[in-house]
């Protein structure tokens, strides 16, 4: 009895503890009054996201940074060279993430609600959780494109029928990263090789280029973002998608800056969108949350997916010189 009684005293006392330690942090949250959000996520989804905030805790007003992952990345490094600190929030791509770590544009954050995230979907040390992600397939042209000639893996795209009829995103280093790790690299470096003699058209701007393929333009995208296709099919486009295993998932993680001028703000931010709550947002919208158990109508529950490693970053500028070397030219 007194055991049990003790224990009983104890987790009460935890209990007390975290929440008087939540009430601190949004009495210092209120006294910031502010949170600026560095983001390559879209407009609407950004603004969706700090809209939601702010009518949670309305004592905080939101501002938005939102562009490329280059150009935000590249931002922030001329506020580090100048001292001048802006942005409180960050969400950005996985490999931009790690370099932006790395050079110690980010603090590490253990939110509560990243406990619920898997490895692979989060930072060790806190540094960042994964906000949402990107599923990557294969989409094509309903009119041009018979079923029974889809490929069934990534080495039937070599077929002489795919020959001149494929499109490739200029920027896809990340997929041809992962490509080569997940193959191995001898295997992959031989797939892509063989792949960039298939006359693979290069473009700029993956939605763009679903939107050409619906047109009739190409016949095949190697590589699309599954909601795109999806969304495009429910709305009568002539598009569809497949997966090719391994699919690979993009992710996008969301870190609290390095010296944030609103740190208190920024910690509520990241457990807002961390909660089953924030992450509701993205599913409404049909995106792709990163919070496991939340998935959009439509999402393949069979494919064999993976997570694109964060850590293929440290050779990133390698990559990209040979994907510019074999495809874009």
């Amino acid at each position: 009895m007194k055991r049990t009684l003790l224990v009983a005293i104890l987790l009460l006392l935890n209990f007390n503890a975290h929440s008087q330690a939540a009430e601190s942090a949004i009495e210092a949250a209120r006294r910031e009054a502010k949170m600026i959000f560095y983001t390559s996520v879209e407009t609407e989804f950004a603004r969706a996201l700090t809209s939601a905030f702010e009518a949670k805790y309305p004592f905080i007003k939101t501002d938005i940074f939102r562009s490329t992952h280059d150009k935000i990345f590249s931002r922030m490094n001329i506020e580090r060279q100048t001292s001048t600190y802006v942005a409180d929030v960050v969400s950005v791509g996985e490999f931009e993430t790690y370099h932006m770590q790395k050079k110690g544009f980010l603090q590490p954050y253990k939110s509560p609600h990243a406990a619920l995230y898997p490895e692979g979907f989060k930072d060790p040390n806190g540094y960042w959780t994964d906000l949402y992600d990107n599923l990557i397939v294969s989409a094509y042209n309903t009119n041009r494109v018979k079923r029974d000639e889809l490929p069934k893996r990534w080495e039937d795209l070599l077929q002489p029928r795919w020959k001149g009829r494929m499109v490739l995103d200029q920027n896809e280093d990340r997929w041809f990263a992962n490509m080569l790790h997940f193959m191995g690299e001898k295997k992959g470096m031989e797939f892509m090789q063989a792949l960039a003699k298939q006359d693979v058209a290069i473009r700029g701007g993956r939605s763009l280029i679903t939107q050409l393929l619906s047109a009739g333009e190409f016949d095949f995208q190697i590589v699309a973002y599954w909601y795109r296709p999806y969304l495009m099919k429910k709305q009568g486009a002539p598009v569809d998608w497949i997966g090719l295993e391994p699919a690979i998932l993009a992710l996008h993680p969301i870190s609290i800056v390095e010296k944030a001028p609103h740190p208190n703000a920024a910690r509520l931010f990241i457990d807002f969108t961390l909660s089953d709550e924030g992450q509701r947002i993205f599913l409404k919208r049909g995106r792709e949350p990163a919070l496991p158990g939340l998935r959009p109508e439509g999402y393949p529950g069979q494919l064999k997916i993976v997570p694109s490693r964060v850590q293929l970053a440290e050779k990133l500028d390698d990559y990209s010189r040979q994907y510019r070397t074999l495809f874009v030219k």
